[in-house]
């Protein structure tokens, strides 16, 4: 629950470990909360806790507590053991510090504008800028004030629409645009994985815990809808001459695209805290969902859900597959390596040593042992890893890759644009805005179905996608153990 593991599982993921350790439990998961029951069946008594922690992601420490849960589920591991190597993993401090993660956000700001966004080169400073200042009010503001907190998200939206549309009406808006500024600076904060969450909880019957997530993802969404709104409008007082355009004048050409993708996969696994041994397959996963993404939209043009499934479809494939294969890779090169290749290095290494010590080989001399004046850690063998690998972890920043161009944020925008221009009376489109009571009503409301409806189309679309990919990798399940994907 802390680190990200894919939520609609948590209960069979108890249920497993339970079995193996041979207790009888039943559990119920909430968002935010775990209630387990511990039934004694000899006394028929039960004992019920109450497990509450934040929901967060951090896809280091995942990978860590997994690899603990499948040497107990594989019985190499006691309970001894793995509660003390999880205590070692929650008391491990945060891998980046908050001011190395400031400038990151504004990096992947820039990266996601062009590709998700429409942005332009010229556009990217400024991304960048407004970036920092969402990872301000994130990792350093928020953390200090409980009650700044709880309107982050909005605060947020509100300085970043702002301050884009002063940027996007200099020169009348021919300079800057205002929309990619807007959209982007918040990418990472869209709802994009609250959303997937629930959308897999319902489709896995988890009816509680699925529309709780899901209505939450929903309102977080108009959140940001409001902010815009209010940000955009603020700036449309003190300038009646305010940009209101919603598109980008003669945005990128497509194939530049493709060398943002991995520049924003990139800031994900650092923002996300992951382990630099698994950058190499979540950029290759993320980069080939996005090309899926994009090809299918441009065949599909219209209908977000097909090209959506197909991207996440091929994301889930290519994660289950590197999770089912990758372990039995890795141990045949630690084979390989082992008993080919490790021992003409030891020789070779020994001879160069004996040359340069200018020693003869003397059995009774401790330099005669091979591994006798080298590192330890280049000779011993290595442990071979059991079970299946962990395709959560390198599954997600290829999701958060679909988000920002799938969730049509660009929904809000056009209908806080509307809005905000109601308020203020700026022109729309170069239009004046009719500000009667019912057309003011139709734009309030066109503000929550636009986001409503974008935010659960992507949602059905990813989840899926991710069910059929796991479903294509694992046709019978698995029998000892969770299944650690989306």
């Amino acid at each position: 629950m802390q680190y990200g593991a894919p939520t609609h599982r948590l209960e069979e993921y108890m249920k497993m470990s339970a079995r193996v350790l041979e207790i009888e439990g039943q559990f119920l998961y909430i968002p935010g909360c775990m209630i387990i029951s511990f039934d004694d069946s000899a006394t028929h008594t039960t004992e019920v806790k109450l497990v509450r922690t934040h929901h967060g992601v951090d896809l280091g420490k995942l990978r860590d507590t997994h690899e603990v849960y499948k040497e107990v589920v594989h019985d190499i591991i006691g309970v001894e053991e793995a509660t003390k190597r999880l205590e070692e993993v929650m008391d491990r401090a945060p891998k980046y510090k908050p001011w190395v993660l400031v400038p990151v956000y504004g990096i992947a700001s820039a990266a996601v504008g062009p590709f998700a966004f429409g942005a332009r080169l010229i556009d990217l400073p400024i991304a960048f800028s407004l970036g920092c200042i969402l990872g301000i009010l994130q990792l350093i503001v928020a953390p200090q004030s409980d009650l700044y907190a709880n309107v982050f998200e909005i605060t947020a939206a509100v300085i970043t629409s702002f301050l884009a549309r002063a940027f996007g009406s200099i020169r009348g808006g021919d300079l800057f645009c205002f929309s990619a500024l807007a959209q982007s600076s918040i990418a990472l904060i869209l709802p994009g994985y609250t959303v997937l969450c629930g959308s897999l909880e319902l489709q896995s019957r988890s009816i509680v815990a699925g529309s709780t997530r899901m209505v939450y993802a929903i309102i977080y969404s108009l959140f940001l809808g409001f902010g815009i709104t209010i940000g955009t409008a603020i700036y449309g007082i003190i300038d009646h001459n305010a940009t209101s355009a919603t598109t980008c004048q003669k945005p990128m050409a497509s194939h530049w695209f493709f060398f943002f993708v991995p520049a924003f996969t990139l800031c994900l696994i650092v923002i996300n805290q992951a382990k630099w041994k698994q950058a190499p397959v979540m950029m290759i996963i993320a980069f080939a969902g996005y090309v899926v993404n994009f090809f299918s939209s441009q065949r599909f043009k219209g209908n977000t859900q097909v090209s959506n499934t197909l991207g996440a479809l091929a994301i889930g494939v290519m994660a289950n597959l590197y999770s089912r294969l990758g372990q039995r890779f890795d141990n045949a090169c630690l084979d390989f390596w082992e008993s080919k290749v490790r021992p003409l290095v030891k020789k070779v290494a020994l001879r160069t040593w004996r040359r340069s010590k200018g020693t003869k080989h003397d059995s009774n001399s401790p330099s005669s042992d091979p591994e006798h004046g080298f590192r330890e850690s280049a000779f011993r063998t290595h442990s071979r890893r059991v079970g299946y690998g962990l395709a959560a972890a390198s599954m997600l920043p290829a999701i958060f890759v679909q988000v920002p161009s799938g969730l049509a944020v660009s929904g809000s925008l056009v209908s806080g644009i509307a809005s905000a221009n109601q308020i203020t009376g700026n022109a729309t489109n170069g239009t004046t805005v009719v500000s009667s009571g019912s057309d003011a009503s139709a734009v309030v409301n066109s503000v929550v179905f636009n986001v409503g409806y974008s935010v659960i189309q992507v949602a059905i679309g990813t989840t899926v996608g991710l069910f059929l990919s796991a479903l294509i990798v694992y046709p019978f399940g698995k029998r000892r153990s969770g299944l650690f994907s989306f």
